[in-house]
């Protein structure tokens, strides 16, 4: 089954979870909590589909996934969006969205998450979005503009589409918080992500190889071998595995550089992490492909008249839903 997966738990039963509000006027309605251990905001909004009277198809803005701050979103739907079939070899269906009067645009396959019941089932009636599409759509509704979801399901038939009503959505974002942290006290901070222990004898994935396959310069799309010094590149990391069933849950990437000036040579410890799920304003991606994981990190690297970077070095530790985790190093080249 093709990741990210995405927890479909019942909006009422999470940790923290309190009483849910509807604005008045609308059909919009919000839940403020948060988790009473971690302090994540597990807060939601809920828009109802305008045409469908058993109130089974819903668009649902989360603000946490699993333990982690994250902002995603599901659609729930009273008809079946795949077939048993489609399930269980992880294809998705197609999906178009429109935000009001903008023009309508095809989701990608990267955009789109398989859904999971609180057993770890596939949820068939339901299709998550996440990356940068929920923010984009989270802007637009704010902004006063309907959202149209047609989706077309992978075994064929009519293309089922969906209208959800923008009406309230601003004031419930705001009593979220905007998907932020909620705070326990003054002064508090953001929580660290919780350590699992492992369950007795669990072990990670077995890693065969990994390796840089391209950079994509930022800005011009351009594809390299490496880094180029000054310029903002979208790297890919590719981790090829032996699945034993225990699923990816968070990353964390680590830097050092080498370099030459006219003295001497030696290595830099970078102060910067960047994290999958994305934090703090980092770009990581994560897609699998068969037995691969494939991390894309946004990497840059100073040019400097007085130092010549050659090497970007990554320490990637993966953790796993077992509670394991593996660490890989792996050099990027950089070109002056």
């Amino acid at each position: 089954m093709r990741i990210p997966l995405l927890l479909c738990l019942s909006l009422l039963l999470l940790p923290g979870a309190g009483a849910v509000e509807r604005i008045p006027g609308t059909t919009t309605s919000y839940s403020v909590s948060r988790d009473p251990i971690t302090d994540v905001n597990t807060g939601f909004v809920v828009l109802p589909e305008i045409n469908d009277t058993t109130g089974q198809t819903r668009f649902i803005l989360r603000c946490a996934n699993y333990d982690r701050q994250e902002l995603w979103a599901w659609m729930s739907s009273k008809f079946e969006l795949s077939s048993q079939d489609d399930a269980d070899t992880g294809i998705k269906p197609a999906v178009t969205i429109r935000l009001g009067d903008d023009p309508p645009t095809v989701l990608s396959d990267s955009d789109l998450s398989v859904v999971l019941n609180g057993d770890e089932t596939v949820d068939r009636s339901a299709i998550g979005f996440n990356g940068a599409v929920v923010r984009r759509i989270v802007n637009g509704l704010n902004a006063g503009k309907r959202l149209v979801v047609r989706v077309n399901r992978p075994s064929g038939g009519q293309a089922l589409t969906y209208t959800f009503p923008a009406a309230g959505v601003s004031t419930a974002w705001a009593k979220v918080n905007g998907c932020a942290p909620q705070r326990s006290g003054a002064g508090s901070a953001t929580p660290n992500p919780v350590t699992v222990t492992p369950a007795p004898g669990a072990q990670a994935p077995k890693f065969i190889r990994w390796y840089f396959t391209t950079c994509r310069d930022a800005s011009s799309g351009v594809t390299r071998t490496g880094l180029t010094a000054g310029r903002a590149h979208l790297c890919d990391l590719v981790i090829d595995t032996v699945p034993n069933g225990a699923r990816p849950v968070r990353a964390e990437f680590r830097y050092e550089l080498e370099y030459r000036d006219a003295a001497r040579s030696g290595k830099l410890t970078l102060d910067a992490t960047d994290v999958w799920p994305p934090a703090g304003g980092t770009n990581t991606a994560l897609r699998q492909s068969g037995s691969q994981l494939i991390f894309t990190l946004p990497l840059n690297v100073r040019a400097r008249a007085d130092r010549v970077y050659t090497s970007l070095n990554v320490t990637a530790t993966v953790y796993f839903s077992n509670g394991t985790s593996k660490r890989v190093y792996e050099p990027l080249p950089v070109r002056p």
